[in-house]
C-alpha cells in the first residue's frame, strides 16, 4: 500500500478530496456538530473540542500508515470528509467512512466524490474488499452504497455504541472484482 509521501488530491468534475488541515475546523465544527449529520452516525453532535480532536484523529491516519481521509470540498467550500479506516492490510481490505454537510444531502456529491476515493482504495491502496457499516436506520447512506455497487451482507446487533446506547448496524461490501466490472 501506498501511504507515505506526499498526500494525494483527488479531483472529479467540481470536487476535490485534499488533505484536511486546521483551516478546516470551522467547517468540519459546523458538520459534526449538526445533530442532522450525529443522527446519521454512531456519535452524537461533537462539541468544538471534541472536532478538534476527530480532525487530529483523521489527518494523523496518513502519516501513521493507518488509513486516509480525505476533505470534500466542492467550489471551495469544504462538505464532507471520506475515506479509508480500520485497515487490514494482510487481508487487503479497509473500511469506508464518509459524512457530509446537510444542506448538500441529496444531490448526489457524496456519490460523486466517492468515485475516486474507491478507485484510489482499489488500485493505489490495493485493496480487495472494502467494508462499510451504517446504522440501520440510515436508509439514505444504504442507497448510496448500494448505487456505488456496494452488497449488502448483513445486519450486525449492538455493534456501535451511541451516546443513547448500543445499535445495530447493517454491514455492506465492496470487492475489488465487482467495482472493476
Amino acid at each position: 500500500m501506498l501511504m507515505s509521501g506526499t498526500f494525494p488530491m483527488l479531483e472529479i468534475d467540481d470536487f476535490v478530496l485534499r488533505e484536511l488541515t486546521n483551516d478546516d475546523l470551522l467547517a468540519i465544527s459546523s458538520i459534526w456538530g449538526s445533530l442532522k449529520v450525529a443522527e446519521k452516525l454512531s456519535s452524537g453532535p461533537l462539541s468544538r473540542e471534541e472536532s478538534i480532536q476527530m480532525l487530529y484523529v483523521l489527518s494523523s491516519l496518513w502519516d501513521n500508515d493507518a488509513g486516509i481521509r480525505w476533505g470534500v470540498e466542492r467550489k471551495g467550500r469544504l462538505i464532507g470528509t471520506c475515506g479509508f479506516h480500520n485497515i487490514n492490510k494482510g487481508l487487503q481490505r479497509g473500511e469506508l467512512g464518509y459524512e457530509l454537510d446537510y444542506e448538500f444531502w441529496g444531490k448526489g456529491f457524496m456519490y460523486k466524490a466517492l468515485q475516486p476515493a474507491l478507485n484510489y482504495g482499489f488500485d493505489i491502496m490495493k485493496f480487495e474488499r472494502i467494508e462499510a457499516f451504517i446504522n440501520v436506520d440510515n436508509d439514505r447512506s444504504a442507497d448510496l452504497l448500494k448505487r456505488l455497487e456496494f452488497k449488502f451482507e448483513g445486519r450486525l446487533r449492538n455493534y456501535a455504541r451511541t451516546p443513547k446506547g448500543l445499535i445495530d448496524q447493517n454491514c455492506f461490501s465492496l470487492l475489488k472484482q465487482d467495482w472493476q466490472s
